[in-house]
Parts: C-alpha cells; sequence; structure tokens
C-alpha cells in the first residue's frame, strides 16, 4: 500500500520497516467513522486480528468486564445466546479471547485458515458493534449479576458469571493485596478502581449504567484495530469497510485516561484478610512498596524491566537477598508494569509479618541509595541485559501466535496516544541501554524514578480468622433486608425473572440461528500432523535424541534424569532439588556468581519434575527430572560448562541458605495454592486410582504438604545436606539421562564435542531402576480454604472398566467444556467455567472453576451419562463440534516446542502414526460414537472418586460427600 492512498475509506498516513519483525508496518485511519487501524506485513500464516476500546470505568461495579463478557453473547448478524462459544466449538482457531485490562478492552482472534479467520474477525466485529446486549437486559443478569429466587419462600441470593468470578479472583490474597495498592496509589483516576468488578459492589451496576457504558465508549472513533500476518490487506479493509466502518460517523468520544496527581508524601496503609478457623496467622502477612513512575521512554521502561531482574528476580538478586536475610520475609518478588498510563514498579513480600512493614522501606530505600552512591555492579547489570536481549529476539511465546503478543504490546503505547509502532522496537532502546553500561544511566534512572519520588504507597494485608463468614453473613443479612422491603409482587416478579432466565439458559438455539455462524467443512481438515524428526543415539553411557530445527541461531537443549532410581521418600526431595538448582553454591563458585554466569551466557534455565505418560499403557509412565536450558550456537560452550558444573559440583551443605530456599518456596505455595486449585483437585482424583496420578500429586498439593511439615522441623531441615545429596549422586548420572538437543546438524556436532569430555566429568554409579513405587493411599477429601467459591472434581480410570482410549473421548471433550458443562455449570451454576479430560492411560476427571456451587456441580457430573444416552444433535453441529476439536489439536509447534514434542514421543512411546489414526477417529466422529460413550462415563462415575478445594462452610455442609475434611498446609 501507498502512502497517502486511500484504501476503501481508509487513508495510509504511515508506512515504516520494522527490523525487529521484520515486516512493514502501515498506520491507517478510517475517514468516516473515525476508527484507527495498524497492519504489521510479516512473513507469517498464524494471522491476528484485534480490536480494542478504550474503557476506563469509574467504579469497581466490573462493568468493562461484563461488556467484555456480554457482547459476545450474541449480535445483529449471529442471534444467539454465545456467538463466541460457537466460534470455540467449530473453528480452526490458534486464540480466541477477549481481555478486559485496567483501562481497555481487547477483542484478539488467530488463525492459520484464510476462511477460518474471515468468519472469527466478521463475528467479532458485529459483536462489538450490534450487540444484543444493548437492548437485552438478561444477558446482563447472566454475565454480571442478579437476584435469584427460585421460590418466594427461599432465601434471595446474587449469582451471575463475572460475579463469582470476582469471588474466585478476591479469594487470593495476592488480588487483594493489589486492589488495595492500587487504590491507595490512584485514588483519583481509573486504575484506583477494579476494572474486572469487586464482588462487594458488582450488585450496584444497574442496566442503565451498563447501557450508558457501552455508548460511551463502543464507537469507531474510539476503536484501535490490529492485523498481523500474510494476507490480502486490501480485500480484509474493503470488508471491514463494506460491513461494519462505512455505517457510523466519526464522533468525539471522551475515553480520556486522567493522569494521577504525585504525591508530596508517600502513603502506609493496612487491612485485614480472611484465612481459614484452622489456619495459623503466623508468617501470613504480605506487603507491596510501589512506586508510581514519572514520564518513561521507551529505554527506561525496558531499563526498569532490567533493573527488576538484576535486583529483584534473578536468583541471586541483591535487593532480595538483602530483604531475605534480614528477615522481612520468606520471598520477595518485583515487577514493572508499563501497561498503565503511567507505568509502576512493584516490591512484594510474603511470608511476612505486620512489625516488618516500617522496617521494608527503610532497607529498599537505603539499599538503593547505596547502589546509586556506590554504582550497580555492571556485570549484573549486563547479565539481565542479555537475557532480556535474548527473550526479545526470541520472540517465543509458548505456542501462542507471536502477533497476539505484537498486538497486546502495541497498545501499551497507542491506547495513550503515543506512537504504537514504536512499542516494537527494541534495538535503539538495547543500545542506549548497552552505552548506559558505562556510565550512571542506570543509577541515575533509579534516582529519579524512585528516590525521588514521593508517589509511592506501601501496603500490607494481614490475616484475620473468621472475615469471610463475617461478610458472608453480613451479605445475607442485606439480602434478607432488602427482599424485607420487598412487595410481594416485586417477589413474585423476581421468581417469575429465575424462572424466566433459566428457560433461557435451558433453551437450544434455533437451526436458523446456529447457521448463521460460518463453518468450515471436514474437507477442510487434514488427519496429517506436523511431524518432528528426532535421531537417536548414545554418547559413551549418554542416550542422545538430535531434532533437526532452523531456530535463529538458537539451541535448545533439555537433560532428562531418570527418577525411577528413587525411593517414594526420595521423589520429596528430587523436588526440592529441582527448586534449588542453580540456587546453591558449587564447589568452584558462589550461587550468585552461577547466577550472573547465566544470565550472561544462557536465554534460559530452569529444572523441575515431570510425569510422560505411555501412549497406550494403563500404567506406564516415565518419571523424570528435566533440566532445561537454551541460548545462542556461539555459547554452547558455556551452556555445556553451566549444566555439568551444576549437576556435578552443586553443595547441597550451606543449611541456612537450603532453609531460605524450603521457607520461600513454601511462601510461594502459601500465596499460589487456590489459584492452582483446579490442577490440586484434579490430581487429587487421579490419584485415587493411578500410579501417575499419585506422582503428579506428590509434585503439587503432596509437595506442598511435605513442604510445610519440612519448613517447621529444625531436625529435618538439619538432614537437609544429606538428603539432597544422595538423591543428586543418584540422579545426576550419564547413564540415567537422555539428552535432547534442537538445532541444525553442525550445531549438533559441535554440541556432541563439547558433551563428550563433560560428560566424563560427570560422577557415575550404579542403581537399581523401577525402585519408585508409590504406596501413599488417597480419599474423597475436601479442602478447606477461605475461599469464596470451589473447585470440584470427579473422575476415575475408564480402563479399569474395560473401555479403550478413542478419538470419539477428544470430541466428547469440546462438547463437555462447550456444551454441557458450559450449560449446566457456568451459564446456569455461575461458575466462571468447566472442563473434562480424557487420557489415554484411562484416566478421566472432570472440573469445574471457580465454582459457587458444591453438591449441585456433583449432581450435574452425575447426570452426564443419562444426557450422553440421549444426546441427538444434526450434522452441523456434530461438524461444527469435530472441528474445534481439530483446532486443539493443531497447536503451532515453535523451535523451542519441537524438543518437548519430540521427547513426549520417545518417552510415551508414541508416534506420528497413532496421532494421526487418532485425527482420522476424530474426523469420523459421529453422534452415535458419543452416545456409546455414556456407558464409558456411567461405569466412571459410579466410582465417585471426588475431590473438592473452596469454602469452609460448604464443604462441611456437605455431608458424607467426603471421607476426610482437611486445611491446606500451615
Amino acid at each position: 500500500m501507498k502512502l497517502n492512498a486511500i484504501y476503501s475509506g481508509f487513508t495510509v498516513e504511515r508506512v515504516e520497516s520494522v527490523k525487529e519483525l521484520n515486516g512493514i508496518a502501515y498506520m491507517l485511519h478510517h475517514t468516516k467513522s473515525g476508527a484507527r487501524l495498524l497492519y504489521i506485513d510479516a512473513d507469517d500464516t498464524n494471522k491476528v486480528f484485534s480490536i480494542s476500546f478504550r474503557t476506563p470505568p469509574k467504579d469497581s461495579t466490573g462493568v468493562a468486564h461484563i461488556m467484555e463478557h456480554s457482547v459476545l453473547c450474541g449480535s445483529r448478524k449471529f442471534p444467539l445466546k454465545e456467538p463466541f462459544v460457537e466460534l470455540v466449538k467449530g473453528s480452526l482457531n490458534t486464540f480466541l479471547n477477549a481481555m478486559t485490562y485496567p483501562d481497555k478492552t481487547m477483542y484478539p482472534v488467530a488463525s492459520k485458515n484464510d476462511k477460518d479467520f474471515h468468519n472469527l474477525m466478521d463475528v467479532y466485529l458485529d459483536a462489538v458493534f450490534y450487540p444484543r446486549v444493548a437492548t437485552d437486559k438478561e444477558i446482563v443478569m447472566q454475565e454480571g449479576w442478579h437476584y435469584e429466587l427460585d421460590s418466594a419462600e427461599d432465601d434471595l441470593t446474587y449469582k451471575g458469571v463475572v460475579y463469582n468470578e470476582m469471588k474466585g479472583v478476591y479469594s487470593s490474597p495476592d488480588s487483594i493485596l493489589e486492589t488495595h495498592m492500587m487504590a491507595e496509589l490512584f485514588p483519583d483516576t481509573t486504575y484506583g478502581v477494579d476494572s474486572g468488578g469487586n464482588p462487594d459492589n458488582i450488585p450496584e451496576l444497574t442496566y442503565e449504567g451498563f447501557q450508558a457504558f457501552y455508548k460511551q465508549y463502543y464507537h469507531p472513533s474510539n476503536s484501535y484495530i490490529f492485523l498481523y500476518g500474510t494476507m490480502d490487506i486490501e480485500e480484509q479493509l474493503r470488508f471491514i469497510n463494506e460491513e461494519y466502518l462505512q455505517n457510523f460517523d466519526a464522533i468525539s468520544v471522551d475515553s480520556t485516561i486522567a493522569v494521577q496527581a504525585p504525591f508530596t508524601a508517600g502513603k502506609v496503609a493496612s487491612y485485614p484478610y480472611s484465612i481459614g478457623s484452622d489456619e495459623n496467622e503466623t508468617g501470613k502477612t504480605m506487603h507491596a512498596l510501589t512506586y508510581v513512575m514519572p514520564e518513561m521512554t521507551v529505554a527506561d521502561n525496558l531499563g526498569f524491566e532490567i533493573l527488576t531482574h538484576a535486583l529483584l528476580t534473578s536468583p541471586a538478586a541483591p535487593l532480595k537477598e538483602l530483604l531475605v536475610k534480614a528477615g522481612v520475609g520468606s520471598d520477595v518478588s518485583g515487577y514493572y508494569l508499563d501497561s498503565l498510563r503511567q507505568p509502576i514498579w512493584n516490591i512484594s513480600v510474603t511470608g511476612s509479618e505486620m512489625k516488618e512493614q516500617k522496617r521494608l522501606q527503610e532497607l529498599v530505600e537505603t539499599e538503593l541509595a547505596r547502589l546509586v552512591k556506590e554504582g550497580i555492579d555492571k556485570s549484573l547489570l549486563e547479565a539481565s541485559l542479555n537475557i532480556t536481549e535474548f527473550a526479545l529476539r526470541e520472540a517465543d511465546f509458548g505456542g501462542r501466535p507471536i502477533g497476539l503478543a505484537y498486538g497486546i504490546r502495541v497498545m501499551d503505547q497507542w491506547n495513550y496516544d503515543k506512537d504504537p509502532i514504536e512499542a516494537l522496537r527494541y534495538e535503539a532502546a538495547l543500545t542506549t541501554l548497552r552505552e548506559g553500561l558505562t556510565g550512571r544511566y542506570f543509577e541515575e534512572l533509579i534516582e529519579r524514578a524512585l528516590l525521588q519520588n514521593q508517589h509511592k504507597a506501601l501496603v500490607s494485608i494481614y490475616p484475620e480468622k473468621g472475615l469471610q463468614e463475617q461478610k458472608e453473613k453480613a451479605e445475607q443479612e442485606q439480602l434478607a433486608t432488602i427482599k424485607a422491603k420487598m412487595s410481594p409482587e416485586e417477589i413474585e416478579a423476581i421468581v417469575a425473572q429465575t424462572k424466566a432466565l433459566k428457560a433461557r439458559q435451558a433453551a437450544p438455539d434455533t437451526e436458523e440461528a446456529l447457521a448463521t455462524i460460518p463453518l468450515l467443512e471436514l474437507t477442510d481438515l487434514s488427519p496429517k500432523v506436523e511431524r518432528v524428526e528426532r535421531h537417536d543415539s548414545k554418547l559413551g553411557k549418554a542416550s542422545l535424541h538430535f531434532v533437526p530445527t532452523q531456530a535463529k541461531g538458537i539451541n535448545y537443549t533439555a537433560f532428562y534424569f531418570h527418577l525411577d532410581c528413587l525411593t517414594e521418600e526420595e521423589l520429596f526431595y528430587a523436588g526440592l532439588l529441582s527448586d534449588m538448582l542453580a540456587r546453591v553454591n558449587t564447589k568452584e563458585r558462589t550461587y550468585d556468581a552461577i547466577a550472573q554466569d547465566i544470565n550472561m551466557n544462557l536465554g534460559g534455565f530452569s529444572a523441575d519434575i515431570a510425569a510422560l505418560t505411555k501412549y497406550n499403557d494403563r500404567n506406564g509412565y516415565t518419571p523424570l527430572f528435566i533440566v532445561r536450558a537454551k541460548a545462542l550456537h556461539a555459547k554452547l560452550p558455556e551452556l555445556v560448562r553451566i549444566v555439568t558444573e551444576l549437576v556435578s559440583y552443586s553443595e547441597y551443605t550451606d543449611v541456612s541458605r537450603l532453609t531460605e530456599l524450603v521457607k520461600e518456596t513454601k511462601a510461594i505455595w502459601d500465596t499460589e495454592a487456590f489459584r492452582r486449585g483446579h490442577t490440586i483437585v484434579s490430581n487429587r482424583v487421579m490419584a485415587q486410582v493411578s500410579e501417575v496420578g499419585k506422582f503428579r500429586d506428590l509434585d503439587g498439593l503432596g509437595y506442598f504438604e511435605q513442604l510445610a511439615t519440612l519448613a517447621n522441623d529444625e531436625t529435618a531441615l538439619q538432614a537437609l545436606p544429606t538428603k539432597l545429596s544422595e538423591v543428586a549422586t543418584k540422579l545426576f548420572r550419564p547413564s540415567n539421562v537422555d539428552i535432547s538437543f534442537v538445532g541444525e546438524t553442525e550445531e549438533f556436532d559441535r554440541f556432541k564435542e563439547l558433551l563428550e569430555p563433560a560428560l566424563q566429568k560427570w560422577q557415575d554409579g550404579t542403581y537399581d531402576k523401577g525402585q519408585l513405587k508409590i504406596t501413599k493411599s488417597y480419599v474423597n477429601e475436601g479442602i478447606v480454604t477461605s475461599g469464596k467459591v470451589q473447585y470440584v472434581a470427579q473422575g476415575g480410570n475408564f480402563r479399569d472398566h474395560g473401555f479403550t482410549p478413542k478419538g470419539a473421548m477428544k470430541v466428547l471433550e469440546t462438547i463437555l467444556r462447550y456444551e454441557y458443562l458450559w450449560t449446566r455449570i457456568r451459564v446456569q451454576g455461575g461458575a466462571y467455567g468447566a472442563f473434562a479430560n480424557f487420557y489415554n492411560n484411562g484416566n478421566f476427571v472432570l472440573c469445574s472453576y471457580r465454582d459457587p456451587n458444591l453438591t449441585e456441580t456433583l449432581s450435574v457430573y452425575e447426570e452426564l451419562s443419562q444426557y450422553l444416552q440421549n444426546f441427538e444433535i444434526s450434522d452441523r453441529e456434530m461438524r461444527k463440534y469435530i472441528i474445534g476439536t481439530m483446532s486443539t489439536l493443531d497447536t503451532p509447534i515453535t523451535p523451542a516446542l519441537r524438543g518437548p514434542r519430540a521427547m513426549s514421543e520417545y518417552f510415551g512411546e508414541g508416534s506420528p502414526e497413532a496421532a494421526e489414526r487418532l485425527r482420522e477417529e476424530v474426523i469420523d466422529c459421529r453422534q452415535a460414537d458419543i452416545r456409546d460413550l455414556a456407558e464409558v462415563v456411567g461405569a466412571v462415575m459410579k466410582d465417585s472418586h471426588i475431590s473438592v478445594m473452596g469454602n469452609e462452610q460448604k464443604i462441611k455442609n456437605a455431608g458424607d460427600t467426603f471421607s476426610q475434611v482437611i486445611s491446606l498446609p500451615q
């Protein structure tokens, strides 16, 4: 496209090369409607479209969040209850979602299929510009909140999807802390309220207020359209103009995001948060010291990311180490956030006490002043700069479309009337920062943005037993008062309204409405999989696996150490080892020197434990301790050297350091356990029926339980050096490792040259394999918390009942997630979501997420078999589910993911042929195949293996559902 030329009403205002993306950026303006558009022409078939609106809320009713949900519940051209869900069921999308931020709302989609991409774009544009919710109050009632009353005699309650989602969010202490922190920092602007919605305020939202919010912000003149990838851009512009934008006239939209006036003095505030009646208050206080930044450049923003990594998040970050050693808390973390009009820099402390509040700020600012005066260690900064630069150049987002990341990034500038293209550039900023290493750039940045800055707040939250019970009682009393003031006619109106809403939710869309959603043909699907080549060989006693890949000069390595040489008791210490590797001294160097070496030379280093299941085996799995490292090819010698030093020469003798790491890890679990609830309860159910389930629990809640016990046992802490050394000696042996390498042939040859002498330095010995037998038993369990919602899981193993895996099971996962469970548990039950998983080893689990219910959800699970017996839909709807299932099987395989895919096939004894047979079964699946699964599900549900995490009173009221009721570890 030519500069200043007009294409379908869009004027090309800028054309610029962006070498960081190897693409061309086009900035366009739609004259009639006032819409802005940015197109990135890049050689990428994974196309991305997004339309965003600047949406600063004025209160915490969650109006922006509820709007995001609601506009996707039917529109002019697609008059269904939930076109979004219908799209998910039947699209080959590589991304499909919507996101509410503090000051903007984004609606992005992505697909490799041209026809599918067009369909997605059409549905989303119609949703935001012509939503049914503009005139349909029931949609807001369902997605936001409403009074629920089944009969005039019942108690009045609140229900709604966002209402219950945010009750789940507000069950996590870190979310509560962040809410108070933002309110203190931004008392006069949109950032001081919660765009997601505070459950206490959501019922204050009126339909009239909702409509006014839509009318104010959802206009093309307030929109930001983003397109990325290989496409016929003129055809896309023509479609957007003719179908949508030409119908609107440009207007002036007041969506200004006000700037909070700087403080003349910092704030200090404290608030209580609820813990369970059996929880210990000790070590449960959390602090957040946060600064609101002055005006920052792109280089300044990147500079603060580097400072954050260097001072707070790398394994030996000096500011973090100072605070931990001073006893301020068990764990210290931090972040820099520049996706706000006024960026913020945060230091968070967990595992603390209220008495440490004052000392935190004193210690931080004294240390920052010292660093400014004496100068920051330049090698530390350079190491953090290197790892930041590596991430920018690698541009890998774990299989998500890279264009999606670019689309989100440009809004960090565009939303504030800054240059969006500048957000994609980093070369100039990196040059500035490298030059800054030779001077005082970073010290002056700290001086200006932190030490001379009074716009800051130190906010703490402390535990208080019974607070949640008090809130629930107050809510019940409030609702009782509201009901008592209603006339009999008003009460009957709510009963009728409840009945009408439930009838609407239960009623299927008409065939005519469903037919409005564009749909691909089964002939558009291919049973073929993207094959990942792997070559197996030996190097001495070690097994090598080469995955040929062009990866922009980056090599990805993984060292798979087998855990079957350990005992059940030792498995816990292997988990500890994965948390501590590269964070303790070696015989050669201190851990801070190692951390600096890793950051200077590698693009990443990690260790964890995992279980890879055998493809078609009821009990088969491979338990592994996996060390991953990636680097530019030129840095391969350093990669091999660092890995060798860590596995061969790490010392586990410093009890003080080991204790510090144990308590830090426990503090992280204390904060995040509830957030991981769906994973915890799913694994807990699977642990009742399979060895691999037991293994995964011992890396989950089982690990947390043992960790909490260890943290409070001085004798056990003193024994840690011996335990860890014994486990490391057993694991880190050439004869006990499979090593994968992703790169090009000559790069692999070089890797072998470097690896051969390195392996000779590794210790070796002979240990029996097959020792790992997990004997721990599991029962139906209620895990009580102070949370406001539940995670409810039930399942079992269908192979135990004589059934085998089928492709129809993958289709049923889609049907359950977006039809049966979606309707019964999310739409009608008010939960945030629910899912089902069938595994090749026979494990099957159903799980709800942020669910206000418990026994009601178990009843939904119990009725599933009957639903399947009567399953009857049109061929078109069945085709939709098949297409949607294929989408989940087609995650793009980036260079970083090729190694894990290849090794999963190797350890799982799978093959591309087996994967293609599964895909063929999916494509050939029909309604009768789904009905046949009623017997499978019915047999498993009768076993009644259940696990629930959630509200203490809900669990205790569930009677004999559980064999035992426990609390989260203390």
